[in-house]
C-alpha cells in the first residue's frame, strides 16, 4: 500500500494561544514495502493521521485507494486501522490483560482477525519477535522493557497490518537492543513485505536499513532522501553525525573512500585492503 502525503497540514487548537503547527505542507510518498525514517520532535502525529485517528488540518494522505481529508468520508475505517499498526510512545502504558496470550489474542478479536487456532498464531507472532511459547503464561506487566516492546510488536504483528509505525521505538534501548531491533525491521520488510516507518531523533538508528528519510523542522519538510543522506552535511543541522559517519568522515580526509561500508565488519575488510 503506497501513501501519499499531499499537501499535508496539521494545527492544534488553530487560531488560538495554545496554536501548535506538526506539518506544514508536507509532500512525500512511502513506497509499499519500504523502511522510511522520520526524523523530528513529536512526529507521532503522523501515526494518529494514518490511523484517522486525527484529521489533516488540509491537504490529503492517500493510502492506497483510501483519502483522507479534513471532511472526508472514509468507508470501512476499521477495515483500514487494521491494515496499520501503531506502537505509541507512552512508556505509562500498561497492558491490559493478565497475560501474553489474552493481550495478542485479544488485540487479535479487536481487529477481527480470525484464524483456527489463536494459541498457534499467538506463538508465530511472538517467535518472529524473538519470544518463545514460554511467554504465553506471563504477565506483560512484568516484563523486562525490552521483553514489552517484543510484546507490542508482536501484538501487532499478530493482526498482520500492512504498515508498522514505531514511534521513538529506540529510545531507552542498549546498543544491543537496538541492533536487535534494527535486524528485525529489516526482516520485517524483506521476508513479510512490510512498510516500517521509525519516527525517531536516533539516526544511528536509522543508518544501514532505511530506504529514504524524511527530516521535519519547525513543522517543515526540510530534507527528503534515499541512503545518502548519511553524507549529506545538511543533514546534520538538525539532528546528531552518527559515529560511523564521522570515522568514515576523518579516513576520507586522509584519502580513503569508505563510505559504501554499512557496518563494522565491512569497514574493518576495506581498511584492511587500504593498509594492506
Amino acid at each position: 500500500m503506497e501513501i501519499i502525503f499531499n499537501k499535508l497540514t496539521y494545527i492544534e487548537n488553530k487560531k488560538s494561544a495554545r496554536e501548535k503547527r506538526y506539518l506544514d505542507d508536507i509532500n512525500l510518498v512511502i513506497d509499499e514495502g519500504s523502511i522510511v525514517g522520520f526524523v523530528g520532535d513529536k512526529l507521532g502525529i503522523i501515526g494518529k493521521l494514518l490511523l484517522v485517528l486525527k484529521r489533516p488540518s488540509s491537504g490529503e494522505i492517500r493510502l492506497g485507494k483510501v483519502v483522507i481529508k479534513r471532511s472526508s468520508h472514509v468507508d470501512n475505517i476499521n477495515v483500514l486501522r487494521r491494515k496499520i499498526g501503531f506502537v505509541y510512545n507512552d512508556y505509562s502504558k500498561l497492558f491490559l490483560e493478565p497475560s501474553v496470550l489474552k493481550e495478542v489474542s485479544t488485540t487479535m478479536k479487536n481487529y477481527n482477525y480470525k484464524t483456527e487456532n489463536v494459541v498457534k498464531h499467538v506463538v508465530q507472532s511472538l517467535k518472529i519477535v524473538g519470544l518463545d511459547e514460554t511467554y504465553l503464561d506471563k504477565d506483560p506487566n512484568e516484563l523486562s522493557k525490552v521483553e514489552k516492546k517484543k510484546v507490542e510488536l508482536a501484538t501487532i504483528i499478530s493482526y498482520n497490518p500492512e504498515v508498522i509505525i514505531l514511534d521513538n521505538f529506540d529510545r531507552g534501548l542498549s546498543f544491543r537492543d537496538r541492533e536487535y531491533f534494527r535486524k528485525l525491521f529489516l526482516r520485517l520488510k524483506n521476508k513479510y513485505n512490510k512498510t516500517v516507518i521509525l519516527i525517531t531523533n536516533n539516526v544511528q538508528f536509522l543508518f544501514d536499513i532505511v530506504d529514504n528519510v524524511h527530516v521535519i523542522y519547525k513543522s517543515k519538510l526540510v530534507l527528503s532522501e534515499g541512503r545518502d543522506i548519511f553524507y549529506n552535511s545538511n543533514l546534520y543541522r538538525y539532528t546528531d553525525i552518527p559515529k560511523i559517519i564521522e570515522f568514515t568522515k576523518y579516513v576520507e580526509s586522509k584519502g580513503y573512500d569508505i563510505k559504501k561500508c554499512t557496518d563494522i565488519k565491512e569497514l574493518i575488510k576495506e581498511l584492511y585492503r587500504n593498509v594492506g
